[in-house]
Protein backbone atom coordinates (compact mmCIF):
# COMPACT_ATOMS: atom_id res chain seq x y z
CA UNK A 1 0.00 0.00 0.00
CA UNK A 2 1.31 3.44 -0.90
CA UNK A 3 -0.03 6.47 0.88
CA UNK A 4 0.58 10.15 0.18
CA UNK A 5 -0.05 13.49 1.81
CA UNK A 6 0.48 17.04 0.53
CA UNK A 7 2.20 20.02 2.09
CA UNK A 8 0.20 23.19 2.74
CA UNK A 9 0.65 26.00 0.19
CA UNK A 10 2.41 28.31 2.64
CA UNK A 11 5.19 25.70 2.94
CA UNK A 12 5.71 25.32 -0.79
CA UNK A 13 7.76 28.48 -1.24
CA UNK A 14 10.31 27.41 1.35
CA UNK A 15 10.63 23.96 -0.19
CA UNK A 16 10.87 25.06 -3.80
CA UNK A 17 13.33 27.90 -3.03
CA UNK A 18 15.80 25.64 -1.26
CA UNK A 19 15.33 21.86 -1.57
CA UNK A 20 18.93 21.43 -0.47
CA UNK A 21 18.21 23.32 2.74
CA UNK A 22 15.33 20.92 3.39
CA UNK A 23 17.60 17.93 3.05
CA UNK A 24 20.10 19.53 5.43
CA UNK A 25 17.32 20.13 7.91
CA UNK A 26 16.23 16.52 7.64
CA UNK A 27 19.77 15.34 8.27
CA UNK A 28 19.96 17.43 11.46
CA UNK A 29 16.64 16.42 12.97
CA UNK A 30 16.89 14.00 15.86
CA UNK A 31 13.46 12.41 15.37
CA UNK A 32 11.61 14.13 12.47
CA UNK A 33 7.86 14.25 13.09
CA UNK A 34 5.41 13.76 10.24
CA UNK A 35 2.22 15.41 11.37
CA UNK A 36 -0.40 13.95 9.04
CA UNK A 37 -3.89 15.41 9.19
CA UNK A 38 -4.83 19.07 9.27
CA UNK A 39 -1.25 20.16 8.58
CA UNK A 40 -1.63 18.84 5.02
CA UNK A 41 -4.13 19.63 2.30
CA UNK A 42 -5.13 17.85 -0.86
CA UNK A 43 -3.71 20.11 -3.54
CA UNK A 44 -2.63 18.84 -6.91
CA UNK A 45 0.72 20.59 -7.15
CA UNK A 46 3.77 20.95 -4.96
CA UNK A 47 5.80 18.62 -2.77
CA UNK A 48 4.44 15.42 -1.26
CA UNK A 49 5.46 13.01 1.47
CA UNK A 50 4.85 9.46 0.32
CA UNK A 51 4.56 6.56 2.75
CA UNK A 52 5.38 3.06 1.52
CA UNK A 53 4.45 0.41 4.09
CA UNK A 54 4.29 -2.68 1.88
CA UNK A 55 8.00 -3.48 1.56
CA UNK A 56 8.64 -7.22 1.63
CA UNK A 57 10.41 -8.34 4.82
CA UNK A 58 11.99 -11.77 4.91
CA UNK A 59 12.24 -12.96 8.50
CA UNK A 60 14.63 -15.69 9.63
CA UNK A 61 15.61 -17.07 13.01
CA UNK A 62 19.36 -17.42 13.44
CA UNK A 63 20.52 -20.18 15.79
CA UNK A 64 23.80 -19.75 17.64
CA UNK A 65 24.74 -23.08 19.20
CA UNK A 66 25.86 -21.57 22.53
CA UNK A 67 26.31 -18.43 24.57
CA UNK A 68 28.81 -17.62 27.32
CA UNK A 69 27.23 -18.21 30.73
CA UNK A 70 30.23 -18.35 33.06
CA UNK A 71 30.84 -15.92 35.89
CA UNK A 72 27.34 -14.42 35.76
CA UNK A 73 26.98 -14.20 39.53
CA UNK A 74 23.87 -16.41 39.51
CA UNK A 75 23.14 -20.12 39.70
CA UNK A 76 20.22 -20.36 37.25
CA UNK A 77 18.29 -23.52 38.00
CA UNK A 78 14.94 -24.89 36.88
CA UNK A 79 12.79 -25.84 33.91
CA UNK A 80 9.61 -24.75 32.17
CA UNK A 81 7.37 -25.73 29.28
CA UNK A 82 6.96 -22.99 26.68
CA UNK A 83 4.22 -23.01 24.05
CA UNK A 84 6.74 -21.79 21.47
CA UNK A 85 10.18 -22.94 22.66
CA UNK A 86 9.22 -26.34 24.05
CA UNK A 87 10.91 -27.55 27.22
CA UNK A 88 13.69 -25.30 28.51
CA UNK A 89 15.96 -26.63 31.26
CA UNK A 90 18.92 -25.02 32.96
CA UNK A 91 21.33 -26.25 35.62
CA UNK A 92 24.35 -24.77 37.36
CA UNK A 93 27.87 -26.18 37.60
CA UNK A 94 30.38 -24.99 40.19
CA UNK A 95 33.60 -25.83 42.02
CA UNK A 96 33.89 -25.64 45.79
CA UNK A 97 37.08 -25.32 47.84
CA UNK A 98 37.94 -26.09 51.47
CA UNK A 99 38.33 -23.17 53.85
CA UNK A 100 41.80 -21.64 54.03
CA UNK A 101 41.79 -22.07 57.81
CA UNK A 102 40.62 -25.40 59.24
CA UNK A 103 39.35 -25.87 62.79
CA UNK A 104 41.20 -28.19 65.15
CA UNK A 105 38.75 -30.95 65.95
CA UNK A 106 38.82 -32.88 69.21
CA UNK A 107 37.25 -36.36 68.95
CA UNK A 108 36.49 -36.28 72.69
CA UNK A 109 34.29 -33.17 72.34
CA UNK A 110 33.45 -32.66 68.68
CA UNK A 111 30.98 -34.81 66.77
CA UNK A 112 30.00 -34.79 63.12
CA UNK A 113 26.35 -33.91 62.53
CA UNK A 114 25.40 -33.55 58.84
CA UNK A 115 26.21 -32.00 55.46
CA UNK A 116 24.10 -29.85 53.16
CA UNK A 117 24.04 -27.34 50.31
CA UNK A 118 23.13 -23.79 51.28
CA UNK A 119 21.58 -21.58 48.58
CA UNK A 120 20.69 -17.93 49.05
CA UNK A 121 17.20 -16.88 47.94
CA UNK A 122 17.34 -13.23 48.95
CA UNK A 123 14.43 -10.87 48.36
CA UNK A 124 14.47 -9.65 44.77
CA UNK A 125 16.51 -12.56 43.42
CA UNK A 126 15.57 -12.89 39.74
CA UNK A 127 13.22 -15.58 38.51
CA UNK A 128 11.34 -16.56 35.37
CA UNK A 129 8.04 -18.41 35.50
CA UNK A 130 5.54 -19.37 38.19
CA UNK A 131 6.70 -18.90 41.81
CA UNK A 132 3.50 -20.26 43.41
CA UNK A 133 4.64 -23.88 43.02
CA UNK A 134 7.13 -26.11 44.80
CA UNK A 135 10.26 -27.02 42.88
CA UNK A 136 12.68 -29.82 43.68
CA UNK A 137 16.39 -28.98 43.67
CA UNK A 138 18.92 -31.78 43.26
CA UNK A 139 22.67 -31.84 44.01
CA UNK A 140 25.08 -34.13 42.14
CA UNK A 141 28.84 -34.45 42.21
CA UNK A 142 30.61 -33.85 38.90
CA UNK A 143 32.15 -37.14 37.81
CA UNK A 144 35.19 -35.99 35.82
CA UNK A 145 37.99 -33.44 36.05
CA UNK A 146 36.49 -29.94 35.80
CA UNK A 147 38.93 -28.08 33.54
CA UNK A 148 39.20 -26.21 30.25
CA UNK A 149 39.80 -28.19 27.07
CA UNK A 150 42.19 -27.23 24.31
CA UNK A 151 41.64 -23.65 23.08
CA UNK A 152 38.84 -23.19 25.64
CA UNK A 153 38.78 -19.91 27.57
CA UNK A 154 35.23 -19.79 28.96
CA UNK A 155 32.27 -22.00 29.78
CA UNK A 156 29.32 -22.01 27.40
CA UNK A 157 25.62 -22.73 27.72
CA UNK A 158 25.78 -25.96 25.67
CA UNK A 159 28.56 -27.52 27.74
CA UNK A 160 27.54 -30.31 30.14
CA UNK A 161 29.52 -32.42 32.60
CA UNK A 162 29.15 -36.12 33.47
CA UNK A 163 27.48 -36.55 36.85
CA UNK A 164 27.61 -39.09 39.64
CA UNK A 165 24.61 -40.24 41.73
CA UNK A 166 22.35 -37.77 43.50
CA UNK A 167 23.84 -36.46 46.73
CA UNK A 168 20.59 -34.95 48.01
CA UNK A 169 17.44 -33.00 47.15
CA UNK A 170 14.79 -30.73 48.62
CA UNK A 171 11.39 -29.46 47.43
CA UNK A 172 10.90 -25.77 48.19
CA UNK A 173 8.59 -22.90 47.32
CA UNK A 174 10.30 -19.51 47.13
CA UNK A 175 8.55 -16.14 47.28
CA UNK A 176 11.20 -13.93 45.67
CA UNK A 177 9.43 -10.61 46.33
CA UNK A 178 8.64 -11.25 49.99
CA UNK A 179 10.89 -9.52 52.54
CA UNK A 180 13.02 -11.93 54.59
CA UNK A 181 13.80 -9.62 57.50
CA UNK A 182 12.39 -9.38 61.00
CA UNK A 183 12.06 -13.14 61.37
CA UNK A 184 10.09 -13.51 58.14
CA UNK A 185 11.16 -16.21 55.69
CA UNK A 186 10.61 -16.09 51.94
CA UNK A 187 10.98 -19.85 51.56
CA UNK A 188 8.65 -22.67 52.56
CA UNK A 189 11.47 -24.10 54.71
CA UNK A 190 11.11 -21.17 57.14
CA UNK A 191 14.86 -20.57 57.05
CA UNK A 192 14.98 -16.87 56.26
CA UNK A 193 16.66 -16.16 52.94
CA UNK A 194 18.26 -19.59 52.49
CA UNK A 195 17.37 -22.90 50.88
CA UNK A 196 18.91 -25.94 52.53
CA UNK A 197 19.43 -29.22 50.70
CA UNK A 198 20.45 -32.19 52.91
CA UNK A 199 23.27 -34.19 51.32
CA UNK A 200 24.71 -37.70 51.63
CA UNK A 201 25.80 -38.15 55.30
CA UNK A 202 28.56 -40.57 54.26
CA UNK A 203 30.20 -37.84 52.15
CA UNK A 204 29.96 -35.45 55.10
CA UNK A 205 31.54 -37.96 57.47
CA UNK A 206 34.37 -38.59 54.99
CA UNK A 207 35.12 -34.88 54.64
CA UNK A 208 34.88 -34.35 58.40
CA UNK A 209 37.43 -37.12 58.98
CA UNK A 210 39.78 -35.58 56.40
CA UNK A 211 39.53 -32.23 58.18
CA UNK A 212 40.27 -33.85 61.53
CA UNK A 213 43.33 -35.60 60.04
CA UNK A 214 44.46 -32.44 58.19
CA UNK A 215 44.60 -34.58 55.05
CA UNK A 216 46.53 -33.07 52.12
CA UNK A 217 43.40 -33.70 50.05
CA UNK A 218 41.85 -30.92 52.12
CA UNK A 219 44.89 -28.70 52.67
CA UNK A 220 46.08 -28.76 49.03
CA UNK A 221 43.47 -27.31 46.69
CA UNK A 222 44.92 -28.91 43.53
CA UNK A 223 44.69 -32.36 45.12
CA UNK A 224 41.19 -31.56 46.35
CA UNK A 225 39.97 -30.55 42.87
CA UNK A 226 41.40 -33.74 41.40
CA UNK A 227 39.43 -35.71 43.97
CA UNK A 228 36.26 -33.64 44.37
CA UNK A 229 35.66 -32.19 40.90
CA UNK A 230 32.66 -30.01 41.65
CA UNK A 231 28.89 -29.88 42.07
CA UNK A 232 25.86 -29.58 39.82
CA UNK A 233 22.60 -28.04 40.96
CA UNK A 234 19.54 -28.95 38.89
CA UNK A 235 15.76 -29.24 39.16
CA UNK A 236 13.94 -32.50 39.69
CA UNK A 237 12.15 -34.49 36.98
CA UNK A 238 8.79 -32.79 37.55
CA UNK A 239 8.45 -29.53 35.61
CA UNK A 240 7.50 -26.67 37.92
CA UNK A 241 7.62 -23.97 35.21
CA UNK A 242 10.17 -21.91 37.09
CA UNK A 243 13.80 -20.89 36.75
CA UNK A 244 15.30 -19.29 39.83
CA UNK A 245 18.54 -17.34 40.05
CA UNK A 246 20.41 -18.14 43.28
CA UNK A 247 23.43 -16.04 44.15
CA UNK A 248 26.79 -17.66 43.49
CA UNK A 249 27.67 -17.28 47.18
CA UNK A 250 26.32 -20.81 47.68
CA UNK A 251 28.27 -23.12 50.01
CA UNK A 252 28.57 -26.81 50.85
CA UNK A 253 28.38 -26.85 54.64
CA UNK A 254 29.46 -29.50 57.17
CA UNK A 255 27.73 -29.26 60.55
CA UNK A 256 29.27 -30.56 63.76
CA UNK A 257 28.74 -30.09 67.49
CA UNK A 258 31.24 -28.97 70.06
CA UNK A 259 30.22 -30.63 73.28
CA UNK A 260 31.01 -29.18 76.67
CA UNK A 261 29.02 -27.75 79.51
CA UNK A 262 26.82 -26.44 76.70
CA UNK A 263 26.61 -28.16 73.31
CA UNK A 264 27.36 -25.63 70.55
CA UNK A 265 26.50 -26.14 66.91
CA UNK A 266 29.27 -25.19 64.49
CA UNK A 267 29.93 -25.58 60.78
CA UNK A 268 32.67 -25.65 58.14
CA UNK A 269 31.97 -24.08 54.74
CA UNK A 270 33.26 -25.18 51.35
CA UNK A 271 32.58 -22.04 49.31
CA UNK A 272 32.67 -21.49 45.55
CA UNK A 273 36.28 -21.23 44.44
CA UNK A 274 37.04 -19.76 41.03
CA UNK A 275 33.71 -18.05 40.25
CA UNK A 276 34.62 -17.74 36.58
CA UNK A 277 34.34 -21.55 36.52
CA UNK A 278 30.74 -21.38 37.66
CA UNK A 279 28.45 -21.54 34.63
CA UNK A 280 24.90 -22.39 33.62
CA UNK A 281 24.04 -25.12 31.16
CA UNK A 282 20.94 -24.49 29.01
CA UNK A 283 19.13 -27.40 27.34
CA UNK A 284 16.21 -26.50 25.05
CA UNK A 285 14.01 -29.28 23.67
CA UNK A 286 11.92 -28.16 20.67
CA UNK A 287 10.22 -31.53 20.18
CA UNK A 288 6.66 -31.13 18.92
CA UNK A 289 7.07 -27.42 18.20
CA UNK A 290 7.55 -25.69 14.82
CA UNK A 291 10.95 -24.54 16.08
CA UNK A 292 12.08 -28.18 15.90
CA UNK A 293 12.50 -27.58 12.14
CA UNK A 294 15.16 -24.93 12.68
CA UNK A 295 18.47 -25.44 10.87
CA UNK A 296 21.15 -26.36 13.39
CA UNK A 297 24.92 -25.89 13.11
CA UNK A 298 26.63 -29.01 11.81
CA UNK A 299 30.25 -28.02 12.47
CA UNK A 300 32.28 -26.00 14.91
CA UNK A 301 33.05 -23.32 14.09
CA UNK A 302 30.64 -22.22 11.36
CA UNK A 303 28.49 -19.15 10.66
CA UNK A 304 25.19 -19.46 12.53
CA UNK A 305 22.52 -20.79 10.15
CA UNK A 306 19.27 -18.90 9.45
CA UNK A 307 15.83 -20.49 9.00
CA UNK A 308 13.02 -18.63 7.24
CA UNK A 309 9.89 -17.97 9.29
CA UNK A 310 7.82 -19.95 6.76
CA UNK A 311 9.55 -23.15 7.96
CA UNK A 312 9.08 -22.57 11.70
CA UNK A 313 5.49 -21.46 12.22
CA UNK A 314 5.53 -18.12 10.36
CA UNK A 315 7.18 -16.37 13.30
CA UNK A 316 10.63 -15.30 14.41
CA UNK A 317 12.13 -16.23 17.78
CA UNK A 318 14.34 -14.00 19.94
CA UNK A 319 15.84 -15.43 23.12
CA UNK A 320 19.51 -14.65 23.06
CA UNK A 321 20.51 -16.85 26.02
CA UNK A 322 18.95 -19.72 24.05
CA UNK A 323 20.95 -18.74 20.96
CA UNK A 324 17.90 -17.41 19.07
CA UNK A 325 18.01 -14.09 17.19
CA UNK A 326 15.91 -12.73 14.32
CA UNK A 327 17.38 -11.57 11.01
CA UNK A 328 15.42 -9.29 8.68
CA UNK A 329 16.22 -8.73 5.02
CA UNK A 330 14.49 -6.45 2.52
CA UNK A 331 14.93 -7.90 -1.00
CA UNK A 332 12.96 -5.23 -2.89
CA UNK A 333 13.78 -2.11 -0.94
CA UNK A 334 16.02 -0.62 -3.66
CA UNK A 335 12.99 -0.37 -5.97
CA UNK A 336 11.75 2.61 -3.94
CA UNK A 337 14.70 4.71 -5.11
CA UNK A 338 13.92 3.74 -8.73
CA UNK A 339 10.47 5.32 -8.67
CA UNK A 340 10.17 8.22 -11.13
CA UNK A 341 8.87 10.56 -8.43
CA UNK A 342 11.50 9.69 -5.80
CA UNK A 343 13.53 12.70 -4.64
CA UNK A 344 14.97 11.71 -1.28
CA UNK A 345 14.40 9.66 1.86
CA UNK A 346 12.78 11.46 4.77
CA UNK A 347 12.46 8.76 7.39
CA UNK A 348 12.13 4.99 7.89
CA UNK A 349 10.76 3.16 10.90
CA UNK A 350 10.54 -0.53 11.71
CA UNK A 351 7.55 -1.66 13.79
CA UNK A 352 7.96 -5.08 15.46
CA UNK A 353 4.83 -6.77 16.80
CA UNK A 354 4.86 -9.72 19.22
CA UNK A 355 2.42 -12.48 18.33
CA UNK A 356 -0.78 -11.82 20.33
CA UNK A 357 -1.05 -14.34 23.15
CA UNK A 358 2.67 -15.14 23.11
CA UNK A 359 3.45 -13.02 26.17
CA UNK A 360 2.04 -12.47 29.66
CA UNK A 361 3.12 -11.39 33.12
CA UNK A 362 4.72 -14.83 33.51
CA UNK A 363 6.17 -15.31 30.01
CA UNK A 364 7.60 -11.84 29.87
CA UNK A 365 8.76 -9.78 26.91
CA UNK A 366 12.31 -8.41 27.04
CA UNK A 367 12.09 -4.72 27.97
CA UNK A 368 14.96 -4.03 25.59
CA UNK A 369 15.69 -5.60 22.19
CA UNK A 370 18.74 -4.31 20.35
CA UNK A 371 18.95 -3.82 16.59
CA UNK A 372 22.15 -4.34 14.61
CA UNK A 373 23.28 -4.54 11.03
CA UNK A 374 24.20 -8.05 9.95
CA UNK A 375 26.06 -9.54 7.02
CA UNK A 376 25.45 -12.45 4.67
CA UNK A 377 27.00 -14.79 7.28
CA UNK A 378 24.39 -13.79 9.88
CA UNK A 379 26.97 -12.13 12.11
CA UNK A 380 26.42 -8.89 14.01
CA UNK A 381 28.24 -5.86 12.61
CA UNK A 382 27.22 -2.69 14.46
CA UNK A 383 24.27 -1.16 16.33
CA UNK A 384 21.80 0.81 14.22
CA UNK A 385 21.62 4.38 15.51
CA UNK A 386 18.52 6.53 15.18
CA UNK A 387 18.67 9.49 12.80
CA UNK A 388 20.75 12.29 14.28
CA UNK A 389 21.87 10.29 17.31
CA UNK A 390 24.62 7.91 18.30
CA UNK A 391 24.46 4.66 20.19
CA UNK A 392 22.26 1.58 20.21
CA UNK A 393 18.47 1.46 20.10
CA UNK A 394 16.41 -0.89 22.25
CA UNK A 395 12.95 -0.58 20.69
CA UNK A 396 11.08 1.81 22.99
CA UNK A 397 8.72 -0.99 24.00
CA UNK A 398 5.03 -0.10 24.33
CA UNK A 399 3.56 -2.86 26.50
CA UNK A 400 -0.21 -3.35 26.81
CA UNK A 401 -1.48 -6.59 28.35
CA UNK A 402 -5.14 -5.52 28.02
CA UNK A 403 -4.85 -4.64 24.31
CA UNK A 404 -2.02 -6.87 23.02
CA UNK A 405 -2.21 -5.45 19.49
CA UNK A 406 -0.97 -2.16 20.89
CA UNK A 407 2.24 -3.82 22.10
CA UNK A 408 5.17 -3.04 19.83
CA UNK A 409 8.83 -2.16 19.50
CA UNK A 410 9.68 0.76 17.19
CA UNK A 411 13.08 1.50 15.64
CA UNK A 412 14.34 4.38 13.56
CA UNK A 413 16.10 2.65 10.65
CA UNK A 414 16.54 5.70 8.43
CA UNK A 415 20.31 5.38 8.24
CA UNK A 416 20.12 1.70 7.32
CA UNK A 417 17.42 2.19 4.66
CA UNK A 418 19.23 5.17 3.15
CA UNK A 419 22.28 3.00 2.57
CA UNK A 420 20.30 0.03 1.28
CA UNK A 421 18.32 2.09 -1.25
CA UNK A 422 21.43 2.57 -3.36
CA UNK A 423 23.60 -0.32 -2.13
CA UNK A 424 25.33 -1.67 -5.29
CA UNK A 425 26.73 -4.79 -3.62
CA UNK A 426 25.71 -8.12 -5.17
CA UNK A 427 25.02 -9.40 -1.64
CA UNK A 428 22.89 -6.42 -0.64
CA UNK A 429 19.77 -8.58 -0.41
CA UNK A 430 21.57 -10.93 2.02
CA UNK A 431 22.55 -8.18 4.44
CA UNK A 432 19.99 -6.80 6.83
CA UNK A 433 19.08 -6.19 10.43
CA UNK A 434 19.41 -8.45 13.47
CA UNK A 435 17.20 -8.27 16.56
CA UNK A 436 18.91 -9.55 19.69
CA UNK A 437 18.44 -9.13 23.43
CA UNK A 438 21.17 -7.38 25.41
CA UNK A 439 21.10 -10.32 27.82
CA UNK A 440 21.44 -9.59 31.53
CA UNK A 441 23.38 -12.06 33.61
CA UNK A 442 20.34 -13.20 35.58
CA UNK A 443 17.13 -15.04 34.76
CA UNK A 444 15.68 -12.03 32.91
CA UNK A 445 17.81 -13.42 30.09
CA UNK A 446 15.02 -15.99 29.56
CA UNK A 447 12.56 -13.29 28.47
CA UNK A 448 11.66 -13.98 24.84
CA UNK A 449 10.01 -12.29 21.89
CA UNK A 450 7.92 -14.15 19.30
CA UNK A 451 7.54 -11.92 16.22
CA UNK A 452 4.71 -12.14 13.70
CA UNK A 453 5.90 -12.22 10.08
CA UNK A 454 4.03 -10.69 7.15
CA UNK A 455 1.65 -13.65 6.81
CA UNK A 456 -0.25 -12.24 9.80
CA UNK A 457 -3.02 -9.62 9.48
CA UNK A 458 -1.69 -6.13 8.84
CA UNK A 459 -2.28 -4.90 12.41
CA UNK A 460 -0.31 -7.83 13.88
CA UNK A 461 2.72 -8.15 11.64
CA UNK A 462 6.13 -6.60 11.31
CA UNK A 463 6.16 -3.49 9.10
CA UNK A 464 8.75 -1.23 7.49
CA UNK A 465 7.45 2.31 6.97
CA UNK A 466 9.44 4.33 4.43
CA UNK A 467 8.66 8.02 4.03
CA UNK A 468 10.12 9.76 0.98
CA UNK A 469 9.75 13.12 -0.74
CA UNK A 470 8.13 13.41 -4.16
CA UNK A 471 7.64 16.58 -6.18
CA UNK A 472 4.38 15.63 -7.87
CA UNK A 473 1.13 14.24 -6.55
CA UNK A 474 0.00 10.60 -6.52
CA UNK A 475 -3.50 9.46 -7.23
Amino acid sequence: MTKHKYLRKELLFLLSSSLLALFLLIGCQKQPDLLFGSTYTDVNTGANVVLVDTSTILMSTVLVDSTATSGTGYLMVGAYNDDYLGRVTTRAYMQVVPPSSLPTLDPRADNYDSIGMILFARTGNPYYGDTTVYQTYVVNQIDSLYQFGNNQFAWWSNRSQPLGPDLGSASVRIEPNRPSTGGISNTSQGTGDTVRIPMDPALGQQLYTMIYNKSDTITNNTIFQNWFHGLCLSSGPNIANLIYGFKDSAVMRIYYRENGVVSIGKYIDFALGNKSFQYNNLRPDYTGKPLNNIIRPTQNPQPPPATLSTAIGHVGYVQTIGGLNVKLTFPNISSIALRQDYIGLLRATLVVKPVPGSFSTIWRLPPQVGIYTTDQNNLLIAPVAALGTAGAQTGNLTLDYFHPLNTEYIYDVTNFVKFQLTNPSPIATQTGLMLTIPSPANTAAFNRLIIADQSYPIDQRITLNVYYISLYPHQ
